[in-house]
């Protein structure tokens, strides 16, 4: 049986919990963004998300650490159903040099590295730890990205990518279960 400071423990955490959930919207961006990457709770992150901006799916998952950019508007972040992702994931909508001043006047940094593009992941995509995704990638559906990958350019369906760059190392529908397409 609990003992009364375990049940005060427990209390409070769950009303903690409501309250968060239930007054998302109300809280200051920094703060929202701070409880939709740490709070333990996958239920508050989520609920944050989509206050951000984000759009997210049905049955989808994302664990502590996930970070986007940019801070205060997720709306273009598209998460399908049934996506897993696992902790300390980065997407990456906007990228620029932020302070720099001298870097930003360079037309390489402007045109190819400054950007603000889509990021968008199919349905059934599973993405391990530590993976970075930049600006304008497609991740197509039951796509898996291997733990520590930074993704460049668009990811194929049913595949496994991996590494630094992210390349295809395999189609998942190659001696196993057939998926449909």
């Amino acid at each position: 049986m609990l003992d009364l400071s375990e049940k005060i423990l427990k209390w409070t955490e769950k009303s903690l919990t409501n309250f968060l959930y239930k007054k998302a919207i109300i809280m200051p961006a920094g703060f929202q963004k701070f409880i939709m990457s740490y709070y333990p709770n996958a239920k508050v992150r989520k609920r944050y998300f989509q206050v951000l901006g984000g759009t997210i799916g049905e049955g989808s998952f994302f664990n502590t650490g996930f970070v986007a950019t940019p801070n205060n508007d997720l709306s273009n972040l598209f998460i399908g159903k049934y996506v897993s992702i696992a902790p300390n994931v980065t997407c990456i909508c906007d990228s620029c040099a932020n302070n720099g001043k001298e870097i930003n006047t360079y037309s390489y940094v402007k045109k190819k590295l400054t950007k603000t593009e889509q990021i968008r992941v199919d349905d059934d995509v599973w993405i391990g730890a530590n993976v970075t995704i930049l600006p304008g990638v497609k991740i197509g559906k039951c796509a898996i990205i291997g733990a520590g990958s930074v993704v460049v350019d668009d990811v194929e369906a049913y595949s496994v990518y991996a590494g630094v760059p992210a390349k295809k190392i395999r189609d998942i529908r190659v001696g196993g279960r057939n998926c449909d397409k």
